[in-house]
């Protein structure tokens, strides 16, 4: 029997004794701020054991989990890994102890076909709370007499839970397997005592039955639960009777087909083995957290994927790869799990195209990081700091092995402990990454939401309705009957047109009134957890539950579907400038700019975002319609549609389509992904896409700033008066205005390398002042400047110096050189003549005059 085989039989049995079976959860926490991944499979469960819902009373599920702790430890022994599917069962207040370990034990030896005598249970010894004799009778009826004396008996350490110093906690029952005499050794201290490889932990049953309180006693909890966990690789290797589970189907197609490529036999040597372990176990899990949208970076969940790609390639080239080889091992991967994760092989091509790029990136780097560490000897002959150390595994990649092994060369020590110590502290950072004051509110929601009926959004169809409140909370999240006038907190409605905060849109603003009269602001909606709208509000009148209102969004709504509109149409160009591979890699809209993140191998040139602004306005030109429907999820891929790697639709999904014939004519379109946010009916509402600024986010990823429809407006005319401004400052017309800035810079760079030509003499001396009155009657004054031979890009910077010291004056500077006439007419600040045609010709009048 095989890993699917397992897998399947392991749900059917559950399913088969009344247990719903649930798809695993994202490997990306969904609503959960305190997690940076999935790491088991309770995990999805936590309201439901909260007592927030209560739709389930039992449940089981093969769950994609995520571990950062063993990173460092996998390849180097048969216990540890980061990607690993939990199998599980759940009870939630419904059965408890005797169902959970009578269906494990049967599960064992009919479904898997195990030997009861190379089974070992264990129970809870007691400790810090009493010994579990519950669980030792259950066992005693379920082994046979002569197996009782392989019932286990562990401690806290192993056999006791508890969520933290106080709350929800209780015994374990821990199920380990005899791998056999083979793997003994002199001085093992037996199963669930010795830490070798002759016994494993397979089946961990967690009775959740007490309620720990401040003073450290135990309270029986009203409701008992059942949470188990299982390791399918564990499992796997135990029913397939391999030596570990890189010997298995789950990871062996891996190691062959990099053996294959790479022409190094497995098992050549222990060096070797250790190699092609940890090549296997790096590869699907960068596998799966980049099917979810994960992209390498230096925090967060990219910097864990950026470690996993530059480990699995490290040993590469120490089994003999010279260039990038990663991806070329994928389909080993989606043969693994071909029909389990759909969506993983859905993602082949980010996949590959991501391992490729991170892979090359960092071949490239290693050579500086080989110099980094020849230096590195040279300045520490008597020995190399951790932190420096550390530093050269981070930036490029070499495991600390790899380092000591090159200094001992040279008889020069590591700092490992330092070392250690760098490394604990870059953990806490890449915790950094994703853990914020969301868990205090996400919870404080998730308490509210339970006991409220899901929310009808009308916000597609209109921006006010009538609504009726249908419960409020202060701002600490208590429920409330009431809020009074200037004070703040949360607003619940039946329905509303206000949209949640969700898809890198932000949530609408707006108002509340009762009676015609303005009852409260909402300063912005969320939708924190899944089905219920909280609208954040500033009260200006008492507000009531059961309070009929009149719910009206604000003008910002329309400017920040414009904004939204407008990443599709950029996204869409993108696509025609750099091909169907690069993909959204974020994004965020509001009413004053858009956001959008995008996978490229390079940073473009000017010439490529002067494109993609040019396609994108075009696209408004053209002005396409920009059709909204809820359609089945299965026409994503029947149409080619744009989706988000990682994101999860709903099924039917709301597509948006910008094309001119709506959907009857899909395939001949612009643009066609599925997103949830709001949007305009027709891209020339757009008026116009101007990119603002363009940057770097990661390796391979670029972010595009930018604004359109009223936003660009605004944006638009602001420039405008600072060009005006300018303008009249400079004395220039405002298309002018480059050359004269760069004449300026050209001037201050000569003025600080000293070359700048010293005015003539006799310019300044030769300056008359000709007339006293203005020759427009507004009394400024006309002066004359002779500038001898100046050329005419020197006039202007004599112009400026002849100005500083001059008040509502009008100049007329000339210069004579080989039979050229060379002049500029310009003014001081203060003097703004009202046609400026006409000045220009009395001046030269004038000027004729007196030359």
């Amino acid at each position: 029997m095989q890993s699917n085989q397992i897998r399947k039989s392991f749900l059917d049995f559950f399913a088969k004794n009344g247990h719903p079976v649930v798809k695993s959860s994202p490997l990306i926490p969904e609503g959960d701020p305190t997690l940076l991944f999935t790491s088991a499979g309770m995990v999805q469960f936590k309201p439901y054991y909260l007592g927030l819902k209560t739709d389930l009373k039992r449940a089981v599920s093969c769950q994609k989990s995520f571990r950062t702790t063993d990173i460092d430890n996998v390849g180097k022994t048969i216990r540890h890994l980061t990607f690993f599917e939990m199998l599980g069962n759940f009870s939630f207040g419904d059965y408890f102890k005797k169902e959970s370990l009578v269906w494990g034990w049967e599960f064992f030896i009919k479904e898997m076909g195990l030997p009861a005598d190379r089974l070992y249970p264990s129970i809870y010894g007691g400790g810090v709370a009493p010994r579990d004799e519950e669980a030792r009778a259950i066992w005693e009826k379920i082994l046979p007499k002569k197996l009782h004396s392989h019932i286990l008996e562990l401690g806290d350490k192993d056999n006791f839970w508890a969520m933290g110093d106080t709350g929800p906690s209780g015994p374990c029952s821990e199920v380990y397997w005899d791998r056999g005499a083979q793997y003994d050794h002199p001085g093992c201290a037996g199963p669930g005592a010795c830490s070798c490889d002759r016994y494993i932990e397979i089946w961990n049953h967690v009775f959740t039955q007490f309620d720990k309180q401040a003073d450290g006693t135990f309270k029986p909890l009203p409701r008992k639960n059942i949470d188990t966990g299982m390791g399918l690789e564990r499992l796997t290797f135990v029913v397939e009777g391999k030596e570990s589970p890189f010997e298995t189907s789950l990871f062996y197609p891996i190691i062959e087909a990099a053996s294959g490529l790479l022409k190094t036999d497995y098992r050549a040597s222990d060096e070797s083995v250790s190699a092609f372990r940890i090549i296997s176990e790096h590869l699907r899990a960068a596998t799966f957290l980049i099917s979810e949208g994960v992209i390498p970076s230096n925090e967060g969940r990219g910097y864990v994927l950026r470690r996993l790609i530059r480990r699995a390639s490290r040993y590469g080239r120490i089994m003999g790869a010279k260039d990038p080889f990663l991806h070329k091992l994928t389909p080993a991967v989606f043969g693994i799990f071909n029909g389990v994760y759909p969506e993983v092989e859905a993602a082949a091509r980010q996949i590959g195209e991501t391992l490729r790029f991170e892979e090359q990136g960092f071949i490239e780097t290693l050579g500086t990081g080989e110099k980094f560490l020849s230096d590195l000897l040279a300045k520490y002959p008597a020995g190399i700091p951790g932190k420096e150390a550390f530093s050269l595994y981070e930036t490029y990649g070499f495991p600390l092995e790899l380092t000591r092994e090159l200094a001992l060369k040279k008889g020069v020590p590591v700092d490992e402990k330092g070392f250690d110590e760098a490394r604990r502290a870059a953990q806490d950072t890449a915790k950094a990454g994703w853990k914020d004051s969301g868990e205090k509110s996400t919870f404080m929601f998730q308490t509210a939401e339970e006991k409220l009926p899901a929310t009808v959004f009308t916000g597609y169809e209109s921006i006010e309705g009538e609504a009726s409140i249908i419960a409020l909370l202060d701002p600490s999240g208590k429920p409330a009957e009431s809020l009074a006038a200037d004070s703040q907190g949360y607003a619940v409605l039946d329905s509303t047109p206000f949209y949640a905060q969700s898809g890198g849109q932000e949530g609408d603003t707006g108002s509340l009134f009762f009676g015609g009269k303005l009852a409260a602001s909402v300063t912005d909606t969320q939708k924190p957890v899944e089905k219920v709208y909280f609208h954040a509000v500033r009260v200006q009148a008492p507000l009531k539950v059961g309070m009929r209102v009149s719910a009206r969004v604000s003008g910002d709504r329309y400017r920040t579907s414009c904004n939204h509109t407008a990443t599709h149409v950029i996204n869409a160009a993108l696509k025609q400038v750099f091909g169907e591979t690069t993909r959204q890699a974020g994004s965020e809209v509001d009413p004053v700019r858009f956001r959008f993140d995008y996978t490229v191998a390079k940073a473009p040139t000017k010439e490529e975002l002067a494109r993609i602004e040019e396609i994108s306005n075009s696209a408004v030109r053209e002005d396409y319609r920009v059709s909204k429907a809820e359609r089945p999820l299965a026409d994503a891929a029947k149409f080619g549609a744009t989706t988000l790697l990682g994101e999860h639709y709903k099924d039917p999904a709301r597509f948006v389509l910008i094309n001119r014939g709506g959907f009857d004519a899909a395939r001949d379109r612009y643009s066609l992904e599925l997103c949830g946010g709001t949007h305009i009916d027709r891209t020339g509402e757009l008026l116009v896409i101007k990119i603002l600024k363009e940057s770097s986010v990661a390796r391979g990823v670029r972010r595009i700033e930018g604004v359109a429809g009223p936003a660009a407006v605004a944006y638009l005319s602001g420039l405008a008066k600072v060009a005006e401004t300018l303008s009249a400052r400079l004395s220039v017309p405002p298309l002018e205005l480059p050359v004269r800035v760069e004449q300026l810079l050209q001037s201050i760079k000569e003025l600080k390398s000293g070359k700048a030509k010293a005015l003539p003499a006799a310019s300044v001396k030769e300056g008359r002042r000709v007339l006293a009155e203005g020759i427009d009657g507004s009394g400024s004054s006309f002066v004359l400047y002779d500038a001898g031979t100046m050329e005419m890009k020197e006039l202007r910077g004599l112009s400026d110096e002849i100005k500083k010291d001059l008040k509502s004056s009008l100049l007329f500077i000339y210069s004579k050189a080989e039979n050229k006439f060379s002049f500029i007419i310009t003014h001081t600040g203060d003097v703004i003549p009202a046609d400026i045609p006409a000045f220009e010709k009395q001046l030269v009048e004038l000027a004729k005059k007196h030359i």
